[in-house]
């Protein structure tokens, strides 16, 4: 089992990400490549899409020192990506879009930018100083977010103003009992989960997922008898859900998390995110340094296949992202790879 490091993994980013493609619906694991490299070698943490034609990343540029921070864009599914004209001096490692105008990315030291226009981009004022990773709008107003040490927010303004619900503390990661959180979503204006870890320094490590039925104000914790920690988790409606994380932990619940039983992923690579087009059909993906990880089901997750992007340099970047809309799929993964289902 890995250990929860001093530092949070998203920070540790030294290679760029990106997005893959696929068609959901035919049979996947033959990939075009779209784009081999990021021209300016940045890492893609996120990748959202809000029709087949226009989707966005967020990441990391990690020669610019003084505006590390990435938000980019495209209008043709991925084949090429213009940079968003906002400085951000924090790491990005959370996207959420609503539609094609409301938007808002994450990152380190508490950063939140929005748009509300699909391209200009303005700084918000979380009123923490944690590094978030999850983020979640219900509508342009009511929205969530989530990270380091016990940290959960909430605004009922489209991030204008954000409200601290739980957390909020800096504290010394490693030295301070805490729950990290690194994934939200909700699937009804009352209804929603968050996935992530606890930690008992020298003590003991547990996987975490907590649900609410009032909108965030209250959450209560399903157990999920793993230690491992938890990077995304994904739910088609209330009752069909999976989490991953690391490990190759894949989670999974018909239930709404009443129960919460594991599947054999075929990997021991820690998986970093997960999508299901319908509760049959989903990837999951991820990787460490020097190695990516692409997995499928047809099944629900009763069976996982480890997939080849059919390419051996695309093969030893991780990936950190799968995004579905419609009948297609893209992946986020290191060097600016982005791959294409055909």
């Amino acid at each position: 089992m890995n250990r929860f490091e001093s530092r949070p993994s998203w920070r540790i980013t030294l290679l760029a990400i990106a997005g893959i493609l696929a068609i959901v619906l035919p049979v996947a694991g033959n990939w075009n490549i779209l784009q081999e490299r990021d021209p300016e070698v940045r890492d893609y943490m996120s990748i959202v899409f809000t029709s087949e034609q226009n989707g966005w990343t967020v990441g990391v540029s990690p020669f610019e020192l003084d505006y590390p921070g990435f938000i980019g864009y495209t209008t043709d599914g991925g084949a090429t990506w213009n940079r968003a004209e906002i400085d951000i001096k924090d790491q990005l490692a959370g996207l959420y879009f609503l539609d094609d105008k409301h938007g808002w990315a994450i990152g380190e030291n508490g950063m939140i930018a929005a748009t509300t226009n699909g391209r200009d981009w303005e700084l918000q004022t979380s009123k923490v100083g944690n590094g978030l990773k999850g983020i979640y709008f219900i509508n342009k107003d009511v929205g969530f977010a989530v990270g380091a040490n016990d940290t959960i927010l909430s605004t009922i303004t489209g991030g204008r103003s954000w409200k601290i619900l739980q957390g909020g503390v800096l504290g010394a990661v490693g030295d301070d009992e805490a729950t990290m959180y690194n994934a939200i979503q909700f699937i009804d204006d009352s209804t929603g989960w968050v996935a992530g870890v606890h930690l008992v320094p020298q003590v003991s490590q547990s996987s975490v997922i907590q649900k609410t039925v009032d909108g965030g104000q209250t959450w209560e914790p399903q157990e999920t008898g793993a230690e491992d920690v938890l990077q995304d988790i994904f739910f088609l409606d209330d009752k069909h859900g999976w989490a991953v994380g690391e490990n190759g932990l894949i989670l999974h619940t018909s239930n709404g998390g009443g129960r919460w039983t594991p599947q054999v992923s075929g990997t021991e690579e820690t998986l970093r995110s997960i999508r299901f087009a319908d509760k049959y059909m989903g990837w999951a993906v991820g990787g460490d340094l020097g190695v990516g990880v692409i997995v499928h089901t047809n099944d629900g997750g009763k069976n996982w296949e480890i997939q080849d992007p059919g390419n051996d340099m695309v093969s030893k970047f991780q990936m950190n992202s799968v995004f579905i809309f419609g009948k297609q799929v893209w992946l986020a993964g290191g060097n600016g790879v982005i791959l294409q289902g055909k």
